[in-house]
């Protein structure tokens, strides 16, 4: 008989339920698996699934204590930078923290004894086809993407750039930009990274940063703010990275607005990023896409079984 877990998270966009899902996908082997939605809460009995207590509850980014005694062991795989002064707190009641980076693991030590590096893994976008356009920037809901800075270099450009963001009204493109609002499918969006040659993830702060590893999985060029959690698991002879400064707050920047303690970020050198765009011919004929989807798959296949090892050896 298998044993039982339960995923705990919230639903708030497209980057959680990817995390749900590949955690699902780890550990079905081993465990019938089930998946609780914060916002449903403990009273909505008709949303909670069949078992009451769980061998091992693993929580993406969000938590309550009020789901801890549900289940034997409590397991957090943090996403450190949407955790408020409040759940700082709240760390040390958790057997395990998981976490996508040393980098996580340093700011995140002085709240629990017991955390572990695993990295993290990303769904495989390719569709095997031959990419017929340029430039491709996935900001999806967040705004830890940079895209106010990547607007602002292709204002300045003749060069064409497709847009896929969901969520902000305050974005004003140019012309030369193909601004997709409205709500794709699962399969249009991966039509869309297979279809770009390159794919501009200039962030102020990710925690693992799936939009970039989809676009590694479907062999395109990157263009990548210098961030620590991309340094310490990326080649930089497999992407291009971008110099930046540190900020703990700027005002012109969404993300870096807010006091909670790890939103702070790094912004790129906007001229460096509008130069690598400019020379995007000279990067593309020394990229080797073969190469970068073969670290992809290795990176996935490495980090799953870490996770599943950490998930499991309870």
């Amino acid at each position: 008989m298998k044993k039982t877990a339960c995923i705990y998270t919230s639903n708030t966009g497209v980057g959680l339920i990817s995390d749900v899902n590949l955690i699902q996908d780890i550990l079905y082997e081993d465990y019938d698996v089930d998946v609780v939605y914060l916002e449903w809460g403990l009273d909505d009995n008709t949303k909670q699934p069949v078992f009451a207590n769980y061998d091992i509850g693993i929580f993406i980014q969000d938590f309550g204590e009020q789901w801890f005694e549900r289940n034997k062991i409590n397991i957090l795989i943090a996403n450190e930078e949407w955790i408020n002064s409040e759940k700082l707190t709240q760390l040390k009641y958790f057997d395990k923290i998981l976490t996508k980076s040393t980098f996580a693991k340093h700011l995140l030590a002085p709240y629990n004894n017991n955390i572990v590096t695993t990295g993290f893994c990303t769904i495989d976008k390719n569709l095997n086809i031959n990419p017929t356009k340029d430039f491709f920037h996935l900001a999806g809901k967040s705004y830890q993407k940079n895209t106010e800075d990547v607007l602002k270099c292709f204002s300045k450009s003749n060069l064409e750039l497709t847009l896929l963001q969901s969520q902000r009204t305050d974005l004003t493109p140019t012309s030369n930009v193909n601004f997709i609002q409205e709500y794709l499918t699962t399969e249009e969006i991966a039509t869309q990274l297979n279809d770009h040659k390159v794919h501009l993830c200039p962030s102020i702060y990710e925690g693992w940063g799936h939009y970039l590893y989809e676009g590694m999985s479907t062999g395109a060029l990157i263009y990548a703010t210098r961030l620590p959690m991309f340094v310490e698991w990326i080649d930089p002879d497999l992407v291009v990275y971008l110099d930046c400064v540190f900020y703990k707050h700027n005002d012109n920047y969404p993300f870096l607005k807010s006091t909670w303690p790890h939103q702070f970020g790094w912004l790129v050198d906007i001229k460096q990023l509008a130069d690598a765009i400019d020379s995007h011919k000279k990067h593309l004929e020394k990229h080797n896409p073969d190469k970068v989807r073969q670290f992809f798959k290795h990176i996935n296949e490495k980090n799953s079984k870490k996770i599943h090892t950490e998930l499991t050896n309870i």
